[in-house]
């Protein structure tokens, strides 16, 4: 529906509509859809029209509380320096790429429980950006994020939870300021290991994916190194025992753990 601009275009303002064509991408993938303006009774200048990819993030404030934020993952622009005539409708398609680090909704065509990633329209209006019409959007995981995730469960841990946290690991691809964390509950096989968490920094060639076992309290807000991290190349994915290579770093849990 079409939802109204904010007070700052004044009394009478126009209205945004974003339809979305595309109603789920794999990361790396193109979202189609367009934008309908609709003016209301007094002329109105915009300097931008953008859409962008946003998720749930979870981070720490300075009063150690946990706070969510829906964060930007990457904006492109649609058209620049629109004038809205009163009573006017224009409207603009676009094409948008969604990030490569962009957190996955879905996985074995069921939702990710706690994820939300949507596509939010922006119009700046006098060098401020309004956010005006926010449409969510499945993310499905990349054949290659399956077969690791498969190669989890192969293993005895099942699917729990899906969150965004705020903060980086050193000496991997990332580019984002966070990442995503698939948490799975423990495995018979290990008792050791009441929790293992699967993180993805994927690019368009190949993605690093993290293992972490017993996340220590509080959220990670800064840099840190990481110990176990496997390193996937798209084209010889299948040709890996991923279950295997996953086994042998849970079996040396004792020193190199986060």
């Amino acid at each position: 529906m079409f939802k109204k601009l904010l007070a700052a275009v004044g009394i009478g303002g126009a209205e945004v509509e974003t339809v979305l064509h595309t109603p789920g991408v794999q990361p790396g993938g193109v979202v189609h859809g367009n934008i309908r303006l609709r003016s209301g009774e007094i002329q109105q200048h915009l300097d931008g029209v953008f859409v962008e990819f946003v998720t749930r993030v979870e981070h720490e404030t300075a009063d150690d509380r946990e706070r969510e934020m829906m964060r930007p993952i990457g904006r492109v622009d649609v058209q620049r320096g629109v004038v809205l005539e009163p009573g006017q409708v224009v409207e603009f398609p676009f094409q948008a790429q969604a990030p490569f680090e962009t957190p996955i909704t879905h996985y074995k065509d069921r939702p990710l429980p706690g994820m939300v990633v949507a596509v939010r329209t922006q119009l700046e209006i006098k060098g401020a950006f309004d956010a005006t019409d926010t449409d969510p959007i499945g993310i499905g995981a990349l054949p290659a994020q399956h077969v690791l995730l498969e190669a989890v469960e192969r293993l005895g841990f099942h699917l729990h939870h899906a969150d965004v946290e705020m903060g980086r690991y050193r000496r991997t691809r990332q580019q984002l300021p966070f990442h995503q964390e698939i948490e799975f509950r423990g495995s018979p096989r290990y008792r050791r290991i009441n929790e293992l968490e699967v993180s993805f920094l994927a690019g368009p060639d190949g993605m690093d994916v993290v293992l972490e076992a017993d996340r220590r309290p509080g959220l990670l807000t800064g840099e840190r190194d990481v110990a176990n991290v496997l390193h996937v190349d798209y084209a010889t994915v299948h040709q890996v025992d991923w279950s295997a290579e996953i086994h042998q770093r849970l079996d040396g849990i004792g020193s190199g753990w986060l």
